[in-house]
């Protein structure tokens, strides 16, 4: 049937029914009549005359019909290929008008979607947003437009925000004359843009700043910027003055908007000075106290990074009294306070202190564990390297290669490796540190140092470390992060011989532990062992918990002979600092010195765990293994 229909309507080569029907009854109309005609002149001739005629007349009328419907033929298959058309037609226009309304449900969607986060977007906007400042047309002609000072002042905000190595968040930075979207909403006027504006003018927590620059009666140049919570300040200077007036406008706009990151910020560029005067107004214009513990912690930074310690660990202290217990705030403000506290209250309590840090992060919950990256200073005072390395590496991740405060993570990442014995990963870090920052060029230094005393060429060593030690004593961020160098320098004239030079280093540096153990390491070189021995002994009265006098004296019996006395003092040096595979190695050695292969197997396996790549330390454990 399908297919016979299908025929009709794209006009086959057969005729069409009716018409065939009609020829089919012309036929069988003859035919008849002819056959009635004869059957009735058997009988009555008039009858017969009669039923002729009709049937005569019966055919005529058949073939009317039958030409009638011939006639018809092509115009009612033009009908019938209309019909189907319009049919047709109506199926495609019902189909597009349902497309259309799923079109048009569609962009209903979408815009009920951008709508919505639009408002999501501004609820969660916290941007600083540059509004055109005003400039006379005077000034026109100089290039001084309105739009040309508010952005300079933008380009400005958004210098200081990236030289800025901070993990607070920071705000968004834009102007209000560019990236508007242009797609007006239908009999409104309005673009997405102007629809963005105003939602985030309510509901969100931007900042609007603007301004104006006039010229003064002297000739001069006066801008004054204002804004949300941005109290009204005008800067003056010479007419040529509009850069450094930007400069000037710019920074107290990102005080007052961002006063934490604006105090990393003096942090970064060495201005400490500046942070402290900058500080006690932004304490005290904070509003809640998460605010003021994270500003008293980088006040306690500021005092730290000018070397004030005792004022430093009372900032922390003060952080540490306004944040909750164990959140994320105290912690930051426990470890600075560790850090700082060899130099205000000496290595014995800083290490106590950070023992007990490392003991509240291990108790801990999950919920209330600080992040890994806040370990770094309790875990370098507690001399695990290990875990100081693993902080500092989640510190990089955190910052993009950034540090929290004052120095970049690659050369602390490299020193850390330096005394795990492992120059290809510093090596590593410090290729990718930036080779213009004063702490990369002051490790590669280091680096360099630590090499030539792993090797015990202490004349090797000198230059290096000397100039190491004039780039320390002019940056305040070097003397607070290797704080205790000058002991290195101190050891590389002592095994250079240079005895005089190392005492100078020694008296000058302090009572560092390290300073200690190589002070009297210099001595017994010397020939002078009562000496050393007294300020060995000096170093364990100052310092009881500290490895390294243990380590290096007991290093000192073991060459002697004393073996008893020297596995005493490395097992404590061990004990001190369970990850540093120094103590380790050398009781190893002393291990496979009295012949106990298996003993010294065991110890040097036990100190590949913290140093993995260190060489020596392999070529010892491969000797005692074939051995034992």
């Amino acid at each position: 049937m399908a297919e016979g229909l299908l025929d009709g309507i794209l006009g086959g080569e057969e005729d069409a029914p009716e018409v065939e029907g009609a020829a089919e009854s012309l036929i069988a109309a003859d035919a008849f009549a002819a056959a009635v005609a004869a059957d009735q002149a058997k009988a009555d001739p008039e009858v017969a005359r009669a039923t002729s005629d009709f049937l005569r007349d019966q055919s005529r009328l058949l073939r009317v019909q039958t030409h009638h419907l011939e006639a018809e033929h092509p115009f009612r298959l033009t009908q019938l290929e209309h019909q189907s058309r319009e049919v047709g037609l109506r199926g495609i226009g019902q189909l597009i008008r349902i497309i259309m309304q799923l079109l048009a449900a569609l962009a209903a969607a979408i815009f009920v979607g951008l709508l919505l986060a639009m408002v999501i977007e501004a609820l969660w906007s916290q941007s600083v947003i540059v509004d055109p400042f005003d400039a006379p047309a005077a000034l026109a002609g100089r290039g001084l437009t309105g739009k040309v000072v508010a952005s300079g002042v933008l380009d400005e905000l958004s210098r200081l925000q990236a030289a800025t190595h901070g993990s607070v968040a920071k705000r968004d930075l834009s102007n209000a004359w560019t990236g508007d979207i242009k797609v007006e909403v239908p009999e409104t006027g309005l673009s997405i843009g102007d629809i963005d504006r105003m939602l985030k003018e309510r509901f969100g927590h931007d900042i609007h700043i603007e301004g104006d620059l006039i010229q003064t009666d002297a000739g001069g140049l006066a801008l004054t910027v204002r804004g949300d919570d941005v109290p009204a300040k005008t800067f003056t200077g010479a007419s040529g003055d509009l850069d450094k007036l930007t400069t000037s406008a710019a920074e107290y706009i990102y005080g007052r908007s961002q006063p934490r990151l604006f105090a990393i910020y003096l942090l970064n560029t060495g201005r400490a000075q500046d942070a402290l005067a900058f500080l006690p107004g932004a304490f005290a214009r904070a509003t809640t106290d998460a605010e003021r513990a994270e500003l008293a912690n980088n006040w306690g930074n500021a005092y730290s990074t000018a070397l004030q310690a005792k004022a430093a660990v009372e900032k922390y202290r003060l952080a540490m009294s306004m944040a909750p217990p164990r959140s994320p705030i105290w912690w930051k403000a426990w470890g600075n306070l560790v850090a700082n506290m060899t130099r205000y209250q000496g290595e014995e309590a800083a290490w106590r202190e950070a023992r007990a840090y490392l003991e509240a992060m291990s108790t801990a919950s999950s919920s209330e564990k600080p992040e890994l990256r806040l370990a770094a200073a309790p875990a370098g005072v507690a001399w695990d390297l290990p875990l100081a390395l693993a902080a500092d590496l989640a510190n990089a991740a955190r910052n993009s290669g950034a540090g929290a405060t004052v120095q970049i993570d690659g050369p602390q990442i490299a020193d850390a490796y330096g005394p795990m014995h492992d120059p290809t990963q510093a090596a590593r870090y410090m290729a990718a540190s930036d080779p213009d920052d004063a702490s990369t060029k002051a490790e590669a230094l280091l680096l360099q140092a630590y090499a030539a005393l792993d090797a015990g060429d202490g004349a090797a060593a000198i230059a290096p470390m000397e100039a190491f030690q004039k780039a320390w004593q002019a940056d305040p961020n070097l003397q607070f992060s290797y704080a205790d160098s000058p002991c290195l320098l101190g050891r590389a004239y002592g095994l250079a011989g240079r005895l005089a030079d190392a005492e100078v280093l020694f008296k000058q540096a302090g009572p560092w532990s390290r300073c200690y153990a190589f002070h009297g390491e210099a001595l017994e070189r010397a020939g002078d062992l009562p000496g050393a021995q007294q300020v060995w002994a000096q170093g364990l009265a100052t310092s009881p918990d500290l490895p390294f006098v243990y380590m290096v004296r007991g290093v000192s019996e073991m060459t002697r002979g004393d073996l008893k006395a020297a596995e005493a003092d490395l097992a404590t040096a061990a004990a001190k600092a369970p990850h540093y595979a120094d103590p380790l190695k050398a009781w190893g050695d002393l291990k496979a010195r009295e012949g106990r292969w298996k003993e010294a197997l065991a110890k040097y396996d036990q100190a590949l765990k913290y140093a993995p790549a260190w060489r020596e330390l392999h070529q010892a454990r491969e000797a005692a293994a074939r051995r034992s």
